[in-house]
Protein backbone atom coordinates (compact mmCIF):
# COMPACT_ATOMS: atom_id res chain seq x y z
CA UNK A 1 0.00 0.00 0.00
CA UNK A 2 1.19 3.49 -0.86
CA UNK A 3 0.00 6.42 1.29
CA UNK A 4 0.46 10.15 0.72
CA UNK A 5 0.77 12.37 3.79
CA UNK A 6 1.16 16.16 3.32
CA UNK A 7 2.82 17.46 6.45
CA UNK A 8 3.45 20.40 8.75
CA UNK A 9 6.53 18.74 10.25
CA UNK A 10 8.26 15.57 11.43
CA UNK A 11 11.23 17.07 13.24
CA UNK A 12 13.39 14.59 15.19
CA UNK A 13 13.60 17.12 18.05
CA UNK A 14 10.05 18.42 18.17
CA UNK A 15 8.47 19.54 21.44
CA UNK A 16 4.96 18.90 20.05
CA UNK A 17 3.09 15.78 21.12
CA UNK A 18 1.20 15.78 17.83
CA UNK A 19 4.40 15.91 15.80
CA UNK A 20 5.93 13.15 17.95
CA UNK A 21 2.83 11.06 17.21
CA UNK A 22 3.24 11.61 13.47
CA UNK A 23 6.96 10.89 13.41
CA UNK A 24 6.67 7.66 15.38
CA UNK A 25 3.48 6.39 13.75
CA UNK A 26 4.81 6.98 10.24
CA UNK A 27 8.13 5.39 11.13
CA UNK A 28 6.36 2.26 12.35
CA UNK A 29 3.94 2.21 9.40
CA UNK A 30 6.98 2.19 7.13
CA UNK A 31 8.36 -0.69 9.19
CA UNK A 32 5.21 -2.65 8.33
CA UNK A 33 5.91 -2.20 4.62
CA UNK A 34 3.72 0.84 3.90
CA UNK A 35 5.33 3.23 1.40
CA UNK A 36 4.80 6.84 2.47
CA UNK A 37 4.95 9.86 0.15
CA UNK A 38 5.57 12.77 2.54
CA UNK A 39 5.08 16.34 1.32
CA UNK A 40 6.93 18.96 3.39
CA UNK A 41 8.14 22.54 3.13
CA UNK A 42 11.74 22.83 1.93
CA UNK A 43 13.33 23.64 5.29
CA UNK A 44 11.56 21.00 7.40
CA UNK A 45 13.85 18.41 8.99
CA UNK A 46 13.01 14.70 9.04
CA UNK A 47 14.68 11.68 10.66
CA UNK A 48 17.37 10.28 8.39
CA UNK A 49 17.50 6.81 6.92
CA UNK A 50 13.85 5.76 7.38
CA UNK A 51 13.07 3.03 4.86
CA UNK A 52 9.90 3.44 2.75
CA UNK A 53 9.76 7.21 3.28
CA UNK A 54 9.77 9.22 0.02
CA UNK A 55 10.16 12.95 0.67
CA UNK A 56 8.59 15.45 -1.74
CA UNK A 57 9.57 19.07 -1.07
CA UNK A 58 7.46 22.17 -1.56
CA UNK A 59 9.19 25.17 -3.07
CA UNK A 60 8.22 27.17 -0.01
CA UNK A 61 10.90 27.29 2.67
CA UNK A 62 8.85 28.52 5.59
CA UNK A 63 6.12 26.97 7.70
CA UNK A 64 2.60 27.30 6.36
CA UNK A 65 -0.33 28.86 8.18
CA UNK A 66 -3.53 26.92 7.68
CA UNK A 67 -5.20 29.30 5.15
CA UNK A 68 -2.05 29.14 3.00
CA UNK A 69 -1.79 25.36 3.35
CA UNK A 70 -5.31 24.99 1.89
CA UNK A 71 -4.03 26.67 -1.30
CA UNK A 72 -0.47 25.31 -1.52
CA UNK A 73 -0.99 21.63 -0.78
CA UNK A 74 -3.71 20.60 -3.32
CA UNK A 75 -1.52 21.07 -6.45
CA UNK A 76 1.39 19.41 -4.63
CA UNK A 77 -0.84 16.43 -3.82
CA UNK A 78 -1.88 16.25 -7.48
CA UNK A 79 1.78 16.29 -8.63
CA UNK A 80 2.70 13.45 -6.29
CA UNK A 81 -0.39 11.50 -7.36
CA UNK A 82 0.61 11.87 -11.01
CA UNK A 83 4.10 10.58 -10.18
CA UNK A 84 3.28 7.71 -7.83
CA UNK A 85 -0.44 6.86 -8.08
CA UNK A 86 -0.59 6.44 -4.30
CA UNK A 87 -3.54 4.45 -2.94
CA UNK A 88 -4.69 6.56 0.00
CA UNK A 89 -4.41 10.17 1.19
CA UNK A 90 -4.11 10.92 4.91
CA UNK A 91 -4.74 14.22 6.68
CA UNK A 92 -2.66 14.32 9.85
CA UNK A 93 -4.17 17.70 10.80
CA UNK A 94 -7.85 18.45 10.32
CA UNK A 95 -7.26 22.18 9.94
CA UNK A 96 -3.93 22.31 8.10
CA UNK A 97 -4.32 19.37 5.74
CA UNK A 98 -7.99 18.37 5.77
CA UNK A 99 -9.34 21.13 3.49
CA UNK A 100 -6.43 20.64 1.06
CA UNK A 101 -6.99 16.88 0.88
CA UNK A 102 -10.69 17.29 0.13
CA UNK A 103 -10.00 19.97 -2.48
CA UNK A 104 -7.40 17.75 -4.21
CA UNK A 105 -9.99 14.99 -4.53
CA UNK A 106 -13.02 17.09 -5.44
CA UNK A 107 -11.41 19.51 -7.87
CA UNK A 108 -8.06 18.12 -9.01
CA UNK A 109 -8.85 14.51 -9.86
CA UNK A 110 -6.99 12.75 -7.04
CA UNK A 111 -9.30 9.74 -6.90
CA UNK A 112 -8.36 8.06 -3.64
CA UNK A 113 -9.94 7.59 -0.21
CA UNK A 114 -8.99 10.03 2.58
CA UNK A 115 -8.35 9.16 6.22
CA UNK A 116 -8.00 11.97 8.79
CA UNK A 117 -6.33 11.71 12.20
CA UNK A 118 -7.91 13.50 15.17
CA UNK A 119 -6.31 14.28 18.55
CA UNK A 120 -8.54 16.79 20.34
CA UNK A 121 -10.55 19.95 19.76
CA UNK A 122 -9.43 23.16 21.41
CA UNK A 123 -12.30 25.61 22.06
CA UNK A 124 -12.61 27.50 18.77
CA UNK A 125 -15.66 28.76 16.82
CA UNK A 126 -13.92 27.70 13.59
CA UNK A 127 -14.23 24.04 14.58
CA UNK A 128 -17.79 24.04 13.20
CA UNK A 129 -16.59 25.41 9.85
CA UNK A 130 -13.32 23.52 9.34
CA UNK A 131 -12.82 20.46 11.55
CA UNK A 132 -16.48 19.42 11.36
CA UNK A 133 -16.83 19.48 7.54
CA UNK A 134 -13.44 17.76 7.16
CA UNK A 135 -14.38 14.88 9.48
CA UNK A 136 -17.75 14.49 7.78
CA UNK A 137 -16.19 14.70 4.31
CA UNK A 138 -13.38 12.12 4.62
CA UNK A 139 -13.86 8.36 4.44
CA UNK A 140 -12.66 7.61 7.97
CA UNK A 141 -11.37 9.42 11.05
CA UNK A 142 -8.82 7.78 13.35
CA UNK A 143 -9.13 9.22 16.85
CA UNK A 144 -6.41 8.69 19.46
CA UNK A 145 -8.83 8.09 22.35
CA UNK A 146 -12.47 7.53 23.20
CA UNK A 147 -12.50 11.08 24.53
CA UNK A 148 -11.47 12.53 21.17
CA UNK A 149 -14.06 10.32 19.46
CA UNK A 150 -16.79 11.66 21.78
CA UNK A 151 -15.67 15.22 21.10
CA UNK A 152 -16.12 14.72 17.35
CA UNK A 153 -19.51 13.06 17.70
CA UNK A 154 -21.01 15.33 20.36
CA UNK A 155 -19.56 18.71 19.37
CA UNK A 156 -19.41 18.41 15.59
CA UNK A 157 -21.99 15.80 14.68
CA UNK A 158 -19.56 13.36 13.06
CA UNK A 159 -21.24 9.96 12.55
CA UNK A 160 -19.91 7.55 15.17
CA UNK A 161 -19.49 4.73 12.64
CA UNK A 162 -17.04 6.87 10.67
CA UNK A 163 -14.54 6.99 13.58
CA UNK A 164 -12.01 4.34 14.59
CA UNK A 165 -10.10 4.67 17.90
CA UNK A 166 -6.41 3.77 17.90
CA UNK A 167 -4.40 4.73 20.98
CA UNK A 168 -0.98 6.35 20.76
CA UNK A 169 2.14 4.31 21.34
CA UNK A 170 5.23 4.52 23.52
CA UNK A 171 8.70 3.66 22.26
CA UNK A 172 10.53 0.76 23.91
CA UNK A 173 13.37 3.11 24.93
CA UNK A 174 11.14 4.44 27.72
CA UNK A 175 12.07 2.01 30.49
CA UNK A 176 13.12 2.20 34.16
CA UNK A 177 16.76 3.08 34.81
CA UNK A 178 18.91 4.60 37.60
CA UNK A 179 18.87 8.35 38.10
CA UNK A 180 21.17 10.29 35.80
CA UNK A 181 24.11 11.54 37.86
CA UNK A 182 24.44 14.51 35.51
CA UNK A 183 20.84 15.65 36.08
CA UNK A 184 21.07 15.01 39.83
CA UNK A 185 24.11 17.27 39.98
CA UNK A 186 22.60 19.90 37.66
CA UNK A 187 19.53 20.42 39.85
CA UNK A 188 21.07 19.57 43.23
CA UNK A 189 18.83 16.57 43.86
CA UNK A 190 21.16 14.32 45.85
CA UNK A 191 19.10 12.28 48.32
CA UNK A 192 15.92 14.30 47.68
CA UNK A 193 12.46 13.19 46.52
CA UNK A 194 11.62 14.51 43.04
CA UNK A 195 8.29 15.29 41.38
CA UNK A 196 8.37 15.81 37.60
CA UNK A 197 6.10 17.49 35.08
CA UNK A 198 7.12 17.42 31.42
CA UNK A 199 5.45 18.98 28.38
CA UNK A 200 4.63 22.25 26.65
CA UNK A 201 4.13 25.18 29.00
CA UNK A 202 0.70 26.11 27.65
CA UNK A 203 -2.35 27.39 29.50
CA UNK A 204 -4.32 24.15 29.02
CA UNK A 205 -1.54 22.21 30.76
CA UNK A 206 -2.82 23.83 33.97
CA UNK A 207 0.54 24.10 35.71
CA UNK A 208 -0.53 26.98 37.95
CA UNK A 209 -2.64 24.41 39.81
CA UNK A 210 0.43 22.21 40.24
CA UNK A 211 2.33 25.15 41.71
CA UNK A 212 -0.56 25.93 44.07
CA UNK A 213 -0.46 22.30 45.19
CA UNK A 214 3.29 22.60 45.62
CA UNK A 215 2.84 25.16 48.40
CA UNK A 216 1.28 22.44 50.58
CA UNK A 217 3.70 19.70 49.45
CA UNK A 218 6.78 21.64 50.53
CA UNK A 219 5.13 22.70 53.77
CA UNK A 220 4.88 19.04 54.78
CA UNK A 221 7.96 17.73 52.95
CA UNK A 222 10.34 20.70 52.48
CA UNK A 223 13.11 18.53 51.04
CA UNK A 224 11.02 17.60 47.98
CA UNK A 225 12.05 19.09 44.62
CA UNK A 226 9.85 19.89 41.62
CA UNK A 227 11.31 19.72 38.10
CA UNK A 228 9.25 21.24 35.27
CA UNK A 229 10.54 20.37 31.81
CA UNK A 230 9.50 22.09 28.60
CA UNK A 231 9.08 25.50 27.06
CA UNK A 232 6.12 27.62 26.05
CA UNK A 233 4.25 30.91 26.42
CA UNK A 234 3.43 30.37 30.11
CA UNK A 235 7.08 30.17 31.24
CA UNK A 236 7.45 33.68 32.70
CA UNK A 237 4.09 33.49 34.46
CA UNK A 238 4.98 30.11 35.96
CA UNK A 239 8.40 31.31 37.13
CA UNK A 240 6.81 34.26 38.92
CA UNK A 241 4.20 32.05 40.57
CA UNK A 242 6.85 29.56 41.64
CA UNK A 243 8.73 32.32 43.48
CA UNK A 244 5.53 33.13 45.39
CA UNK A 245 4.58 29.58 46.39
CA UNK A 246 8.12 28.36 47.11
CA UNK A 247 10.28 31.37 48.00
CA UNK A 248 12.97 29.08 49.42
CA UNK A 249 13.45 27.44 46.01
CA UNK A 250 13.06 23.82 45.10
CA UNK A 251 11.23 24.45 41.82
CA UNK A 252 13.49 23.89 38.80
CA UNK A 253 12.57 24.92 35.26
CA UNK A 254 14.61 22.65 33.01
CA UNK A 255 13.73 24.34 29.71
CA UNK A 256 13.63 22.37 26.49
CA UNK A 257 14.26 18.65 27.02
CA UNK A 258 15.89 16.97 23.99
CA UNK A 259 14.38 13.71 22.81
CA UNK A 260 17.51 11.79 23.80
CA UNK A 261 17.23 13.02 27.42
CA UNK A 262 13.55 12.34 28.07
CA UNK A 263 14.13 8.87 29.50
CA UNK A 264 16.63 10.29 31.99
CA UNK A 265 14.14 12.93 33.10
CA UNK A 266 11.35 10.43 33.70
CA UNK A 267 13.71 8.22 35.71
CA UNK A 268 14.84 11.22 37.74
CA UNK A 269 11.41 11.40 39.36
CA UNK A 270 9.64 9.59 42.16
CA UNK A 271 6.22 10.84 40.99
CA UNK A 272 5.05 12.24 37.64
CA UNK A 273 2.28 14.85 37.63
CA UNK A 274 0.08 16.17 34.81
CA UNK A 275 -2.79 18.47 35.84
CA UNK A 276 -3.63 19.16 32.17
CA UNK A 277 -7.26 20.16 31.61
CA UNK A 278 -7.32 18.87 28.01
CA UNK A 279 -5.42 15.99 26.41
CA UNK A 280 -6.35 13.99 23.35
CA UNK A 281 -4.14 11.17 24.62
CA UNK A 282 -1.41 12.25 27.06
CA UNK A 283 1.84 10.98 25.58
CA UNK A 284 4.16 12.20 28.35
CA UNK A 285 1.98 10.47 30.96
CA UNK A 286 2.23 7.16 29.08
CA UNK A 287 6.00 7.59 28.65
CA UNK A 288 6.40 8.18 32.40
CA UNK A 289 4.26 5.08 33.06
CA UNK A 290 6.55 3.03 30.80
CA UNK A 291 9.45 4.11 33.02
CA UNK A 292 7.58 2.66 36.05
CA UNK A 293 6.65 6.03 37.50
CA UNK A 294 3.44 6.40 39.54
CA UNK A 295 1.37 9.30 38.22
CA UNK A 296 -1.05 11.95 39.47
CA UNK A 297 -3.17 13.39 36.68
CA UNK A 298 -6.30 15.36 35.88
CA UNK A 299 -9.53 13.42 35.49
CA UNK A 300 -10.40 15.30 32.28
CA UNK A 301 -9.88 14.59 28.61
CA UNK A 302 -8.31 11.25 27.75
CA UNK A 303 -6.20 10.84 30.90
CA UNK A 304 -8.73 8.58 32.69
CA UNK A 305 -8.33 6.18 29.73
CA UNK A 306 -4.55 6.19 29.93
CA UNK A 307 -4.25 5.86 33.73
CA UNK A 308 -6.01 3.14 35.71
CA UNK A 309 -7.17 5.02 38.80
CA UNK A 310 -6.05 3.42 42.06
CA UNK A 311 -3.87 0.91 40.23
CA UNK A 312 -1.23 3.08 38.57
CA UNK A 313 -1.96 6.54 39.91
CA UNK A 314 -4.49 9.03 41.21
CA UNK A 315 -6.95 11.18 39.27
CA UNK A 316 -7.90 14.64 40.54
CA UNK A 317 -10.24 17.43 39.53
CA UNK A 318 -8.15 19.79 37.37
CA UNK A 319 -8.80 22.82 39.60
CA UNK A 320 -8.32 20.96 42.91
CA UNK A 321 -4.84 21.95 44.07
CA UNK A 322 -5.51 20.34 47.45
CA UNK A 323 -6.37 17.05 45.78
CA UNK A 324 -3.15 17.07 43.78
CA UNK A 325 -1.16 17.89 46.92
CA UNK A 326 -2.74 15.05 48.92
CA UNK A 327 -2.12 12.53 46.13
CA UNK A 328 1.52 13.56 45.70
CA UNK A 329 2.12 13.46 49.46
CA UNK A 330 0.56 10.00 49.76
CA UNK A 331 2.88 8.65 47.07
CA UNK A 332 5.96 10.37 48.46
CA UNK A 333 5.23 8.86 51.86
CA UNK A 334 4.79 5.27 50.68
CA UNK A 335 7.64 3.67 48.73
CA UNK A 336 5.83 0.33 48.38
CA UNK A 337 2.79 2.06 46.84
CA UNK A 338 5.03 3.93 44.40
CA UNK A 339 6.66 0.67 43.36
CA UNK A 340 3.30 -1.11 43.02
CA UNK A 341 1.82 1.66 40.87
CA UNK A 342 4.97 1.88 38.75
CA UNK A 343 5.04 -1.85 37.95
CA UNK A 344 1.33 -1.78 37.08
CA UNK A 345 1.86 1.22 34.80
CA UNK A 346 4.67 -0.41 32.86
CA UNK A 347 2.54 -3.51 32.32
CA UNK A 348 -0.39 -1.36 31.15
CA UNK A 349 1.76 0.42 28.58
CA UNK A 350 3.16 -2.90 27.31
CA UNK A 351 -0.38 -4.21 26.85
CA UNK A 352 -2.11 -1.17 25.35
CA UNK A 353 0.25 1.59 24.25
CA UNK A 354 3.02 0.46 21.89
CA UNK A 355 3.75 1.97 18.49
CA UNK A 356 3.94 -1.45 16.84
CA UNK A 357 0.39 -2.13 18.02
CA UNK A 358 -0.82 1.31 16.92
CA UNK A 359 0.77 0.98 13.48
CA UNK A 360 -0.76 -2.47 12.94
CA UNK A 361 -4.23 -1.14 13.85
CA UNK A 362 -3.86 1.94 11.64
CA UNK A 363 -2.73 -0.26 8.75
CA UNK A 364 -5.85 -2.41 9.15
CA UNK A 365 -8.05 0.69 9.09
CA UNK A 366 -6.32 1.95 5.92
CA UNK A 367 -6.76 -1.47 4.26
CA UNK A 368 -10.44 -1.58 5.23
CA UNK A 369 -11.06 1.92 3.87
CA UNK A 370 -9.16 1.18 0.66
CA UNK A 371 -11.05 -2.07 0.13
CA UNK A 372 -14.39 -0.31 0.60
CA UNK A 373 -13.36 2.44 -1.81
CA UNK A 374 -12.41 -0.06 -4.51
CA UNK A 375 -15.67 -1.95 -4.14
CA UNK A 376 -18.02 0.99 -4.59
CA UNK A 377 -18.86 2.57 -7.98
CA UNK A 378 -16.72 5.60 -8.76
CA UNK A 379 -18.20 8.66 -10.46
Amino acid sequence: MRVCSPHCGLDPETSSGGETYERELLRHLAGQGVTLDLILARHKRVPEGVANWVIHRLRMGRGLRWPVAAVVFPPAIRRVYAETRFDLLRAHSLRYIGPAALRARRRLGVRVPIVAHHHHLDPDPLNQWIEGPVMRGVDRVIAVSEFSRRQAVEELGVPDERISVVYDGVDAKFAPAPRSARLVERFGLQGKPVVLSLGGLKKRKNLLVLLDAWRRVVTERPETQLVIGGTGPELDRLRAHARRVAPAGGVHFAGYVPEAEKVDYYNLSDVFVSPSALEGFGLTVAEAMACERPVVVSNRGSLPEVVSAGEGGFLCEPDDAGGFARAVLELLGDERLRQKFGVANRARVAQLFRWERAAAQVTRVYEEVLDGWRRRPQA
